[in-house]
């Protein structure tokens, strides 16, 4: 999109980017309570998938989000149930 644009509309556009940034880095750097900081970060990482989050690579990022999918729909609870019947059985056993 931006490679259509003339190299001075490209400027402005960098320019009015480097200036929204620097506003949400103020913005950030003024809120001093913790738990506050900690929701932004929760809700800025739903719009930054492929960046690097808490040390995940995008790949295991990707995994966490789905297995966090599947328990919403109440796939995947199956499985653990066996995992722990079967670790019971054998605890048992021994």
């Amino acid at each position: 999109m931006i490679a259509l644009q003339s190299p001075e509309k490209q400027r402005k556009f960098i320019c009015m980017k480097d200036n929204l940034k620097n506003e949400l880095h103020q913005i950030i750097d003024a809120i001093e309570d913790e738990q506050t900081l900690l929701i932004l970060k929760e809700d800025l990482a739903s719009y930054t998938l492929d960046q690097n989050i808490d040390g995940l690579t995008p790949t295991e990022f990707k995994e966490l989000k789905e297995a966090l999918e599947e328990v919403e729909r109440g796939e995947g609870l199956q499985e653990w149930q066996i995992f722990k019947n079967d670790l019971e059985t054998r605890w048992r056993e021994k």
